[in-house]
């Protein structure tokens, strides 16, 4: 928003340098430092947006991960019943195509917080104003990442474990049942 005042201000200080000639080289020097400070300006903005455009799509990725989760911790208390073989198998399938999404969404997630993590870390220490609190406060951001990441992570690998038993249950009641069903042929 104030791009344009900073470049009428290095007019007026392009003007005034070939006003007063005994003063050019301040006036140069002022011009110089103003244009690398507004290029150091920009480049902190265009790296912050591109944290935060990070952080968000490490967020909607966060949030699918624990959709996801919610809606495979339905379908375990939910998915008990079946009629007969074919719809226990499609069971079976609805059970793998659980644990397939559960995995890319949880990869996504982990690549995504790495990259971000790694980002955080790069930007912490860069430009003329790395201090103390910028320091502790990335951190601090890695810290939250990583909680958030490990709570979701633990919600799934609890549902791995109950989604292996149940899968090893329906399997066994699927081994009975067709063997019932040829014995009942023989």
């Amino acid at each position: 928003a104030l791009e344009d005042q900073v470049w009428d201000l290095l007019h007026e200080a392009d003007k005034a340098a070939e006003e007063n000639k005994e003063k050019s080289q301040v006036y140069d020097a002022m011009a110089e430092t103003l244009g690398d400070a507004w290029d150091a300006l920009i480049f902190m903005l265009e790296k912050r947006q591109a944290l935060l455009e990070l952080t968000s799509v490490f967020f909607e990725n966060a949030l699918e991960f624990a959709v996801k989760i919610d809606q495979v911790e339905d379908f375990l208390k939910n998915a008990q019943e079946f009629d007969n073989i074919d719809s226990l198998r499609e069971l079976l399938l609805q059970q793998e195509h659980h644990t397939k999404e559960l995995l890319e969404k949880s990869l996504a997630l982990l690549n995504k917080s790495q990259e971000l993590t790694e980002f955080i870390e790069e930007f912490k220490c860069e430009g003329p104003n790395a201090n103390p609190e910028l320091i502790q406060g990335a951190h601090n951001s890695c810290l939250k990442i990583d909680n958030l990441l490990e709570m979701l992570q633990d919600r799934r690998r609890q549902l791995d474990r109950f989604l292996k038993h149940q899968r090893q249950g329906l399997e066994q009641v699927l081994q009975i049942c067709l063997w019932h069903q040829q014995e009942n042929q023989v």
